[in-house]
């Protein structure tokens, strides 16, 4: 007998045969019971299924189906106590509907109700994920969590069994884990394991795999999303959050998928840059070892074009530049050496300036340049970027010095940038562009302020800030600098800013897009900076080569301002003109990237990011 009770104050009225045979009462509901409206007498309550009479009354039911009110019977003590609580209907004629208010169980799988014996398996999955909540580290227990939550959905039944044996999906996944290594990934750490010996063995074995197998869809699927490393242990100027996918929602995807390999390929990053860089990886572990090493050119100072030296001649060997017919001075680093040596460093993924520098000479004389650590490295740095980067966006590559602008999907202008000295680093990150200013004041940072401006304002405050028009302002108000008493507490007192014109270090515009690290693109008057190799030298913003140019691609699809509107307006106060559309800002960094003739290049690690990778990752 269930039992069932009704809201109290519910109005019913009865059919003739639940009452008295010919005469329908109206009743209502108070403290569980019957109460009839005419004489006040009181009577339980008690609601009976249907062919169901011995149904225990603290079973959590399904749904029922409509069933007819019970002639007044005793109800156990307990009874309503033990129940669930009941949706009131009004009944004319007709039985009562008893709606649950509890969201039912789901269904047990297929696996587990049609194949008897399977308890033991689902019992022993229970005692496994049990052992797995008790992890060490936080990225294990929310592992374990999800583990637990897909479980449970299936009432601890096998995910990867059915018919007494490993399905086929489950191989798939396992062959596909295997190789992980492919991906940038260890197969070691995802403890894939072995299926090949079927579910003969003793349930805890099949549990045992069973959830291995889950356990290592999980982390590969974080792992493939967001990485291995988290970016603040690199650096704190690293203030990405990687996209890591939900590890349940990965888990169902995976599960169900008719293609779970292709599932599992779709966690790694979708950027082009991260296929090149494993198609990169592939031919430098096919490659193997070199079988010899090129006779070694002798150490130096850099060979610089036309310079003498008598290791021109070895270079020139190495080089195949040696011809008899040929008259030559052996030892002038002349222009024909030159653009053999920069043809040389372009296939080889070095900065093509001709000049026989450190890395160029290790090259040269065969020593591992740890390609493969440096592709690992920057694999994982990619896996760090937003998935969606943008149709339209801009994007620094800091160990480059380049800035590209990207519309639609295809790179319109390039540019060479100046980016922060190893002492004051350019953060990576990403953001929105959202504002150009036009001859930007510029606001000098307490930190520049204090160590290394202070010395020469002690030194004469008046012709230091005239110098380099610099004022001094207290509460927006102007004040004369000889009137201030300089030391460490007035320079972070005041406000000093670099008032517009040509001296400006803004240049005549910047490219906002706010952010933690308060740093921007920018003009500079520096010019000549953008002629080195070699561009480390701003305090963490990133200068632009070119700004007007780089100005007209960032305005593309604007209908207010143009570059022509913003040159015309040089000179004068500033001005901030607002994008109508936002840009995506990536500031990247990638020392190792497949160019666009398929040539693997390597920079400089000017950070030391990706060493530290390398490190986090055990390389």
């Amino acid at each position: 007998m269930l039992v069932g009770v009704l809201a109290s104050g519910t109005a019913l009225t009865l059919p003739a045969a639940a009452t008295e045979p010919g005469k329908p009462k109206a009743v209502t509901i108070q403290n569980g019971a019957l109460r009839e409206l005419s004489t006040g007498a009181a009577r339980p309550l008690v609601l009976s299924v249907a062919g169901n009479p011995a149904a225990p009354a603290a079973r959590a039911p399904a749904p029922l189906a409509e069933a007819p009110l019970a002639p007044p019977a005793p109800a156990a003590p307990d009874a309503a106590a033990a129940a669930p609580s009941a949706t009131p209907g009004a009944v004319e004629g007709r039985p009562l509907t008893r709606m649950a208010t509890t969201r039912p169980a789901p269904a047990a799988p297929e696996a587990v109700t049609a194949e008897p014996g399977r308890e033991p398996v689902a019992a022993t999955i229970r005692s496994v994920l049990d052992r797995l909540s008790v992890a060490p580290d936080f990225a294990s227990k929310r592992r374990a969590a999800a583990l637990q939550a897909f479980y449970a959905e299936r009432q601890d039944a096998p995910a990867w069994v059915s018919a007494d044996r490993f399905t086929p999906a489950a191989e798939a996944v396992a062959e596909r884990l295997r190789r992980a290594a492919e991906d940038g990934l260890d197969p070691a750490a995802l403890a894939v394991p072995d299926l090949a010996s079927g579910v003969e063995a003793a349930p805890g074995s099949v549990a045992e795999r069973d959830v291995a197998l889950s356990l290592a869809v999980v982390t590969f699927a974080e792992q493939a999303s967001g990485g291995r490393v988290e970016p603040g242990r690199i650096s704190k100027n690293i203030t990405r959050k990687p996209p890591r996918v939900d590890p349940i929602s990965a888990l169902r995807q995976v599960a169900t998928a008719a293609d779970p390999a292709a599932v599992l390929d779709g966690f790694n990053p979708p950027h082009e840059a991260f296929a090149d860089l494993k198609a990169a990886l592939a031919a430098v572990r096919a490659r193997g070892e070199p079988t010899e090493r090129p006779a070694p050119i002798a150490e130096g100072p850099a060979l610089k074009p036309g310079m003498r030296d008598l290791r021109v001649a070895s270079l020139r060997s190495r080089l195949g530049l040696t011809d008899p017919a040929v008259e030559t001075d052996a030892d002038l680093y002349d222009p024909a050496v030159v653009e053999a040596v920069k043809a040389y460093q372009q296939q080889a993924g070095i900065i093509p300036d001709g000049i026989i520098g450190p890395r160029t000479l290790a090259v040269l004389n065969g020593v591992d340049r740890d390609e493969e650590g440096e592709i690992l490295a920057n694999m994982e740095m990619w896996r760090w970027m937003p998935r969606d980067l943008g149709t339209d966006h801009v994007i620094v590559n800091v160990p480059e010095f380049m800035v590209r602008v990207v519309r639609h999907g295809a790179v319109t202008h390039t540019a060479r940038v100046v980016v922060g000295t190893v002492k004051n680093q350019t953060p990576v990150f990403s953001d929105e562009m959202e504002y150009l200013v036009v001859n930007p004041y510029w606001n000098v940072p307490e930190s520049i302020k204090i160590k290394e401006m202070l010395p020469e304002i002690q030194a004469n405050p008046a012709a230091y800030f005239q110098r380099h028009g610099y004022e001094v302002l207290w509460n927006g108000q102007p004040l004369d600098p000889s009137t201030i008493i300089w030391d460490e507490n007035a320079a972070k007192a005041v406000h000093i800013r670099q008032v517009p014109g040509e001296a400006n270090a803004l240049g005549n515009i910047k490219f906002m897009f706010p952010n933690q690290h308060a740093v921007y693109l920018h003009d500079t008057p520096s010019r000549k900076l953008f002629d080195r190799t070699v561009r480390a030298f701003s305090h963490g913003c990133v200068r632009v080569d070119e700004p007007l140019e780089f100005a007209r691609a960032v305005l593309e699809g604007e209908s207010v301002w143009t570059a022509e509107k913003v040159q015309a307006l040089y000179g004068g106060q500033e001005r901030r003109l607002d994008l109508e559309r936002h840009l995506k800002v990536h500031i990247g960094y990638f020392n190792v990237w497949v160019d666009d003739a398929g040539i693997l290049q390597v920079r400089d690690d000017i950070y030391g990011h990706s060493a530290k990778v390398k490190t986090e990752l055990g390389l």
